[in-house]
């Protein structure tokens, strides 16, 4: 069961744990080549799949389709790489009457759902991306280390 960010002291960014401020640091980043149309229904947005060589041969989707509500609107709306989730939580929570930390919540369980599907990903902050390749190095050398 995944916990609340208010509750929760680590969160996982692709695999990766970070502390709840480095979360609400991170600067969430729609796909490059997606695309989106508003209608009445909502907003619909179109991301293009990737193709497996085995399955190229069978009719498939080329592309992802999701339709989001107002709340889901917005929230795409500023995942340009700018906003930090600190700063989408506290538009949320103004705009749809929230408070903040339940709209940190909310967003820490939707930004996994968009991040899984492949319809976003994160600008990390520095202090985190350092981190980060230091284990990245630490993994490799261990590796190269093993397999020598």
């Amino acid at each position: 069961m995944a916990k609340t960010v208010a509750s929760d002291s680590k969160k996982s960014i692709k695999s990766m744990l970070v502390s709840r401020e480095e979360f609400l640091k991170a600067k969430p980043l729609r796909h490059p080549s997606s695309t989106w149309q508003r209608d009445e229904k909502g907003l619909h947005v179109r991301v293009p799949r990737k193709r497996a060589s085995l399955l190229r041969f069978i009719p498939l989707v080329r592309e992802r389709r999701v339709l989001l509500d107002e709340q889901g609107a917005l929230v795409w709306s500023l995942c340009d790489g700018e906003h930090q989730i600190r700063e989408i939580a506290r538009e949320m929570s103004e705009r749809f009457n929230m408070r903040v930390p339940d709209a940190e919540a909310a967003l820490q369980l939707y930004f996994v759902h968009l991040s899984k599907s492949g319809l976003i990903g994160f600008v990390l902050p520095e202090s985190t991306r350092k981190r980060y390749h230091r284990r990245l190095n630490r993994t490799e050398k261990a590796v190269e280390k093993g397999s020598g």
